[in-house]
């Protein structure tokens, strides 16, 4: 004769299945963060390709570009970012976007959004985005440093004029980061991924 399940080892076994689930989610998701940390800093290799080719094609002159085109009025009349490098990248913008990047609702202000603006709208960046990529058309910032100059400057002056003015060495001069820590809490080793000059993806917390 076939016994059924007791209600106790119902329990015990849903309570078993439960404990594992509540053991397997915390890993899973630090599995997945860990995956997505690695795939953003892959990201800024290929930004840095992108950032070579782009300073080899201009002979070593810096790209003057607006930073944030969510804002209003316009920070200066320069292109977008993504304006730059869409050549090299055959139009895919997979490359500027963090797998990571999301903005918090707080932080997801539409104050400054020009969202009727049909330029902004042609480029697929949405002002009320919850991604960085969505608003700003990247994931990554542009250091204004280097967005101060033009004319005659280039990469190599600008990275000169950093060391003696500012202290900072190549391998120290950030040339693009992630907006945001996306990836653990701010301060933390690897919560912020960064370009360097010399080309190298660390962070600033033994980078």
């Amino acid at each position: 004769m076939r016994r059924a399940f007791t209600l106790i080892e119902i329990l015990v076994v849903v309570g078993i299945i439960a404990i594992l689930v509540g053991i397997l989610i915390p890993t899973i998701s630090r599995v997945r963060a860990g995956a997505n940390r690695v795939a953003c800093r892959s990201q800024l290799h290929d930004l840095a390709n992108l950032f070579q080719m782009y300073l080899k094609d201009s002979n070593d002159h810096l790209p003057r570009v607006n930073p944030l085109p969510s804002y209003q009025p316009p920070i200066n009349s320069f292109p977008y970012l993504i304006e730059v490098f869409l050549p090299y990248t055959k139009g895919s913008r997979g490359v500027f976007h963090c797998p990571s990047d999301a903005i918090t609702r707080e932080d997801n202000r539409t104050d400054n959004a020009r969202p009727t603006d049909p330029r902004y709208l042609g480029n697929g960046l949405d002002s009320g985005a919850l991604t960085y990529f969505h608003r700003e058309g990247s994931s990554y910032e542009y250091n204004t440093w280097l967005n101060a100059y033009s004319g005659g400057d280039t990469f190599h002056q600008a990275l000169a004029e950093a060391r003696t003015k500012l202290g900072i060495p190549q391998n120290q001069f950030r040339v693009f980061n992630d907006f945001e820590p996306f990836h653990a809490k701010k301060g933390t080793p690897g919560s912020t991924n960064f370009l360097f000059a010399d080309w190298h993806v660390g962070d600033l917390v033994g980078s």
